[in-house]
């Protein structure tokens, strides 16, 4: 007997759950902030304190065109200081890329 398609199907359930549980925790113990962009694409966060920053969709892809995209971008936020982060398709991962 070959247990490869059982383990396959375990691995592949483990990594679903993963995928499902990681956006909750990073909400959980991670989220400084939460933006929604506009019909232009523009989204504003204030508030923040200095510091280092992760911009992530969260497993969330984005549909552009015929693309889904993903992004986790760092960011640094100064003191006294405007921060500006362009997310494009430079910047982003294709989701369906990163499917088996």
């Amino acid at each position: 007997m070959n247990p490869n398609v059982q383990w396959e199907k375990l691995h592949a359930d483990y990594k679903k759950r993963i995928a499902q549980m990681a956006p909750d925790t990073a909400q959980i113990k991670y989220l400084a902030a939460k933006a929604d962009t506009d019909l232009d694409g523009h989204a504003f966060v204030g508030g923040l304190v200095p510091g280092k920053y992760w911009v992530s969709t969260l497993g969330m892809d984005a549909p552009s065109g015929d693309r889904r995209l993903l992004w986790d971008v760092a960011v640094t936020v100064q003191a006294g200081q405007t921060c500006q982060l362009n997310l494009s398709n430079v910047n982003a991962t294709d989701a369906r890329a990163l499917q088996p």
